[in-house]
Order: structure tokens, then sequence, then C-alpha cells
């Protein structure tokens, strides 16, 4: 099998502004990469779908950029699609960023190609190490005129409606500062109750010594985990952090490559791994780094967009939990990703077992917001 011709697609629509520690979040952007072959297969990868705000109009460039060098290859070659425009490109593009982004699209498409050429789902092709996998509530983002009520009201909404048994909320906006982010989670814990795990996420506001600060009032929350407390490559700092508190360290969604989670490791910075597959140059790295933390003694719980890495959360024997963005995060999630997925009573998501991705982009409604 040859790939033949390959496709890059813009879509934007407004979604109401909101924040976290560090980074504010305007229009929802989806990029779609579609790869097609000459066996009469395509596959379809994408970037977004979350609350990110990349600069989406960039990457059109990337794929027109990659397409010679893909024109001829076997898309079952995921490894060698990854080999080829990203290690062997590392003089020219760099190890990352939005090269591997889009990189990600194209190996998810290929992929995706690969599932259906064989029969199986990528959930299968990873390992299928569990046919349903326990979800958490992404949100708790700061919005105006948001304030504590209303944080309650949406995280009483995720337990009580979404079915959620674990729940987000963020923290770290300078703002808010360490007082009114430690009334946020007292909060958040009296409104969910006991029963109900709650993350915290700073999104890498923080420096080691508010992190440390953090951590300790955190601890008296039960909190199941402390996320991106500080910037990815101050090693030292995970290192430092968690050694201080008895609180889970969680990092990784913005993590490129299988060294930049060897160092974390190797200097024990943090427990759950939130490596994601369109942020890494696709499946292939992302399961790399997914058994490097399997050695290490850590847990993957992958960011970003559920319906592309449910596969990954689930495949992997090291698997934790997935992140599940609500439509109360995107309004038109429901409607923009087939078949939909909803957590079941239990707070757990089956995995699809159709051959390839088995979601899809509804291209109808997408048309109205093509770039």
């Amino acid at each position: 099998m040859k790939i033949t011709h390959l496709t890059s697609e813009l879509f934007e629509y407004e979604r109401e502004p909101q924040w976290n520690g560090a980074h504010f979040y305007g229009n929802a952007k989806i990029h779609k990469v579609t790869v097609y072959t000459d066996e009469g297969l395509i596959g379809t990868g994408w970037n977004g779908g979350t609350a990110s705000d990349r600069p989406q109009h960039l990457f059109p460039g990337y794929v027109d950029y990659f397409r010679p060098f893909l024109i001829g290859r076997d898309p079952m070659d995921t490894e060698g699609v990854v080999k080829a425009l990203g290690t062997d490109l590392i003089k020219i593009l760099g190890p990352a960023g939005i090269n591997t982004q889009v990189l990600a699209a194209i190996n998810i498409a290929c992929w995706d190609i690969k599932g259906q050429a064989l029969g199986k789902s990528i959930h299968q092709l990873l390992g299928g190490a569990t046919p349903r996998i326990r979800t958490y509530i992404a949100g708790g983002y700061y919005q105006e005129g948001k304030g504590i009520p209303e944080l309650v009201e949406e995280v009483q909404y995720n337990v009580h409606e979404m079915n959620a048994t674990a729940v987000k909320i963020k923290i770290g906006d300078p703002v808010s500062g360490f007082e009114g982010d430690m009334e946020r989670v007292e909060a958040a814990r009296k409104a969910i109750g006991d029963d109900i795990d709650l993350m915290v996420d700073a999104n890498c506001a923080l420096d080691v010594d508010t992190a440390i600060k953090f951590a300790k009032a955190l601890e008296q929350y039960n909190v199941f985990w402390f996320e991106e407390p500080l910037p990815i490559f101050d090693y030292d700092g995970h290192e430092k952090l968690a050694k201080e508190t008895t609180v889970s360290i969680a990092t990784g969604e913005n993590g490129y490559n299988v060294p930049h989670f060897k160092n974390l490791l190797d200097q024990n910075g943090a427990s759950f791994i939130n490596v994601d597959a369109t942020i890494c140059p696709g499946y292939d790295v992302a399961a790399d780094i997914s058994n490097l933390a399997k050695e290490r003694g850590a847990k993957i719980a992958p960011h970003g967009c559920q319906e592309i890495q449910i596969h990954l959360a689930a495949g992997m024997e090291n698997h934790s939990v997935l992140e599940y963005y609500p439509v109360e995060v995107d309004p038109l999630r429901a409607e923009i990703f087939q078949p939909l997925m909803k957590p079941d009573k239990d707070g757990l998501v089956t995995v699809p077992t159709t051959p390839g991705l088995g979601y899809s982009l509804n291209m109808e409604l997408l048309e109205r917001y093509r770039v």
C-alpha cells in the first residue's frame, strides 16, 4: 500500500472565553488531516477538539512541506513515517513544536489506515489492555463572572449529571492567588464529597516555592493529583516538589519526545504521565513514552481530545484514567465528534472496537466553520 495524497483543512468557531493559570483560550479550532492510499483506504487524524488555542492557521504550511516526503510511502509503516518526518528532519525543523503536532495528525491518520487494513481498532493495536476506562471531567476553568458558586454548580453537575467519579479544577491564576485558589479547592471538595476524586491543575504557572506551598495545603483535601505545577523542563524542581509532598504529581501534556520523559522519570518527578498523542508525534512515540513510564512505575493518564486519546489511555497496561472534556467546556463537542462518547453510570467509557480510529468528524456541521 502507498500514500497517494494528503490534505489539510481548518475549522474555527466562537466559544466562551476561558483561561487557566497561564493560558487564555478563545475560539475553538480544529485542524484535520486526511491521508489517501492507492488501495482506497482513507485515514483521518486531527489536532484540536479541546480547550487549547494553538496557531492552527500555520499548520497547513507544514502539511504542504511534509507532503513530498509522504507520497509513495507505506502508511502501515507508522514508525517509519515518524522517522522520515521527525528524526530525519530535526536539523531543519527542530526537535518539537508545530512540526511534531502536525506530524501527530499524520501519524494518527496512518494508524487509522493500519487499523482498517488489519481489521483492528487502534486500541487493539496498542495492546488493548482494558475494554473500558474510568474518566475524569476536565473543567474548573476561570471565566468572567464565574466565582465559587458557579464552580460549585459545575462540579456538582459533573458528578450528578455526567456520572463523574473524578473532576479537575484549575489553580494558578495570579489574580486569584494562593488564598483565592485554596478557597476554590475547599469549595470543590465540599461540593463533591469525599468519595469523588479531585484533581487540581496549575498548567505550568508556578515556581518551585509556590508549588510546594500549594502542595502542602492540598494534602488536607485528599487531592488525587497536582497537575503541571511547574514549567516542563524544570526537572530538578519536579524532583524537589515530589519529595516535599504526599500529593501525587502529574505532568507531561506538553512533552514532545522520549528523552524529555526519561529526564523527568529519572528524577522521580511525577507519578502520573499525561502524554498527549497529538503533541508528541503520534501513537508510536506516545506508546514508547507509556512503556517507559511503566518501566519506572508510573501510570499514564493521557491529556487531550478524548476521541484520540482513548486508544492510548485504555490500550497500555499502565493505564489510569482518561481526560474527558464535557460540552460545558465546548458546547459543539456533542455534535462534532461521532459517535458521541459519554461516561456510563459508573463513570467509565467503552473503547470502540471499529477498525481504525473509530471516531469521525461531523463534516456537515464543520463545513459551516471552514476557514
